[in-house]
């Protein structure tokens, strides 16, 4: 499997590879949007009017450092990756893999409140941390106690998606005919009692629809960091910092909730522009190659989150796979930096992009 992954020199090289593994109905779920796709296309095409300015006789190192630290945890590279679900379809070690993976390569793991694996499980197998990414459902009750069950495990941060309290028209994943497998599972949800009987056919379960003053409460009931994931305006994420948020995600969920939302990349100058430095900022959509991480770095995140590219990684080879994609942005990134007359992704700042 190894020679076979060496042979894969782009992460569309890894999409078409995983499309021709998996089946029709599993590779829509994974791959499809919201209605006509615009978002998703979007969210990748945005990359291509950003335009990046070398710096002549800039970089002397072979080696340009491509390491950030958030949240006080060093990362081998500005890319961690991003909750998805339910990864089961793709590999019987789903989340496992994954996180295991994401520690081999220095990245970091966020874990989904509707993993396959529950979060006591997924924590366990690695020696580092993991965030928790919290979907709000059926009562207060049953959210507090799924950010206690994230605590108790070691969870390092909470990050709270506010962009998918309702069901999307995910049309591709219907006309093709998409039913939950019998072998995925959601194991936080069963572990609390949320769910006690089949998954429903779309792997998906009514959700707590959430309000600012629910983040507020959120935040009251952890001491671990929290992340706020799905915010494409300026004014939301400020208001997320003031209600004691310590960061946020720029994201449109991948272009799976609304059609003819915001590309994320161009969401995120405005959004990190408001914020300022007064708290993370990561931004998820459209990453398609290390270039992209680095223009995304240019326009004010301090890191990425990225989603489908891993997982085509997942189902072509479990753990091997996702560390193949890893090595390869990591790579990508590396080769930008020196093209760009930089050592490290710290000097990375919004002179060195510019719009065309």
């Amino acid at each position: 499997m190894a020679r076979e992954l060496s042979a894969l020199l782009t992460l569309p090289d890894f999409e078409r590879a995983a499309d021709s593994v998996l089946d029709a109905a599993s590779w829509a779920y994974v791959a499809g949007g919201a209605d006509t796709q615009l978002t998703v296309r979007a969210n990748t095409e945005a990359f291509d009017q950003v335009w990046l300015r070398p710096k002549a006789l800039g970089s002397v190192s072979d080696k340009p450092d491509t390491s950030v630290t958030v949240f006080g945890q060093r990362l081998d590279l500005p890319v961690l990756l991003a909750p998805t679900s339910p990864q089961r379809l793709l590999h019987d070690d789903a989340e496992i893999a994954t996180a295991r993976a994401a520690e081999a390569s220095g990245s970091l793991s966020i874990v989904s409140t509707d993993s396959h694996h529950a979060f006591p499980k997924v924590a366990g197998s690695i020696e580092g941390g993991c965030w928790f990414q919290l979907y709000a459902y059926r009562s207060r009750e049953d959210v507090a106690a799924t950010i206690a069950l994230a605590e108790d495990a070691g969870a390092t941060a909470l990050v709270v998606t506010v962009d998918a309290s309702h069901a999307a028209r995910r049309i591709t994943t219907r006309r093709a005919g998409f039913r939950t497998p019998a072998h995925v599972d959601f194991g936080n949800l069963r572990s609390l009692g949320i769910l006690t009987g089949a998954i429903p056919d779309g792997a998906r379960i009514d959700r707590l629809p959430l309000t600012w003053e629910d983040l507020q409460w959120i935040r009251s009931r952890t001491g671990i960091r929290v992340v706020v994931k799905g915010i494409l305006r300026a004014e939301d994420a400020q208001r997320c910092l003031d209600l004691g948020a310590d960061g946020v995600i720029v994201s449109n969920h991948g272009g799976r909730q609304l059609d003819g939302a915001v590309p994320s990349l161009v969401a995120l100058e405005q959004v990190a522009e408001a914020i300022d430095g007064r708290g993370l900022v990561l931004m998820d959509g459209g990453i398609r190659s290390g270039i992209h991480v680095v223009k995304a770095l240019a326009l004010g995140a301090d890191a990425v989150c990225i989603g489908r590219p891993y997982l085509w990684g997942l189902g072509l080879a479990g753990q091997e796979g996702v560390e193949a994609v890893l090595d390869l942005l990591k790579e990508e990134i590396e080769d930008t930096l020196r093209q760009l007359g930089v050592d490290s992704v710290a000097d990375i700042g919004p002179d060195f992009a510019t719009r065309g």
